[in-house]
Parts: C-alpha cells; structure tokens; sequence
C-alpha cells in the first residue's frame, strides 16, 4: 500500500505575501481558505468573478485583497511567499510553477500533483482546533466527505472540554517549573476529561 510522505504542518502567514493566479471558480476556492489568515493576499487576472470580490466583505469588516486584472506576466510571480496557479490552462499553471521553484517560492498548480510543492487540505475549522485532511493528492473528493463528517462531532461540548483542558495547562505551566511534572499533570487531567466527554456521546 502507498503510503503518504507529506510533512503535515499549520503556516503562519501574518505577514507573507500569497499570490493566487486565475479569477475564477477555482482561485475563489483557494482564496476563502485563506481569508482567516493575516497573509497579504493578492490575485491576478485577466477577469475575476463577481463571487471573487466578494471576498473582500463589507464595511466594517473589509478584508484587504489586492485585485489586478491583466493577464499574468513573467516575473509577476517574484518576492511572494507562497503562490498558488490557479486558472483553467494547465500549462500555464504548471509553467508558473516552474518559475516558482526556479525561485524557492512554495507553489500550487491546482489539480497538478507533479507540479505542487504542497497541497491545500480539507479543513475542519471549530474554534481552536483545525484539521487538514488530505489523501495525498488522490482523491479530493474523499477528504471532502471526511471533513463533514468530522465538522458534524466537533459540537460545542468539544469546544468546552478544549477550553478546559487550555485552562488547566495554563495553570499548571504557572504553578511549576518541572516540564516533565506538568505534562504528567496535563495528561491525567485530560485523559479524565476525554473519559467524560466521550461518556456524554454515548449516553446522549
């Protein structure tokens, strides 16, 4: 059985500049997974859908997006973190990819496994947890399935049982200075509340 090598890892993107190339149905998908970040997001384009402007929101909350429309140029690519190609000609996003990894900068060619430097997973976004879920690039659609069904069990007594298992590590991180004392102290306290938690689902 093939096994999935991928480094699983959460970005901090405050910061970093991200360039989606392409403006249609499938750069709108990439872009709403990026919204709840504090990347500096740029996309570019010759058209750019309606639904793609939305993104930004409204007035108060105005999420700031950079929108060029124009077509994409050799070079546009240079001084962005992360770049993500995203129109609907494969060779054009796979010639942007090459220009990337030309340069060091991590790249996406949408549904082009051999041209990815990462993937951008199913997430299960609740409160303070989140979940990426990937199949190693084979199947989407799977991923996609699993996440609903993960998002249908993390209800609002999960979210309570995170916030205080937060709170007591908080507590014992104060109260002593041995690391090995207070992950002993942190794990039979969640093992107790998980024990609970897990009674509740049963019996509900």
């Amino acid at each position: 059985m093939e096994t999935n090598k991928l480094y699983p890892i959460f970005l901090k993107l405050t910061g970093k500049r991200v360039l989606i190339v392409g403006g249609g149905m499938i750069a709108l998908q990439k872009l709403v997974s990026l919204l709840n970040t504090e990347a500096q997001l740029v996309v570019l384009a010759p058209n750019i859908i309606d639904e793609v402007y939305a993104c930004r929101g409204e007035f108060p909350d105005i999420r700031h997006i950079k929108f060029i429309e124009r077509e994409y140029e050799f070079g546009d690519e240079k001084d962005f973190d992360i770049v993500i190609a995203a129109t609907d000609i494969d060779e054009l996003n796979n010639s942007i990819a090459n220009r990337c990894r030309d340069q060091g900068i991590l790249v996406n060619s949408v549904d082009q496994a051999d041209y990815c430097d990462f993937y951008v997973p199913s997430i299960v976004d609740s409160g303070n947890v989140k979940i990426a879920i990937s199949t190693n690039g084979q199947a989407p659609a799977i991923a996609q399935k699993l996440r609903l069904e993960l998002e249908q069990k993390l209800d609002q007594s999960f979210q309570e049982l995170v916030e205080r298992a937060s709170k007591f590590r908080s507590k014992v991180k104060a109260k002593y200075q041995d690391s090995g004392r207070r992950m002993k102290l942190s794990c039979w306290y969640t093992d107790r509340q998980w024990k609970k938690y897990r009674e509740a689902i049963n019996a509900s």
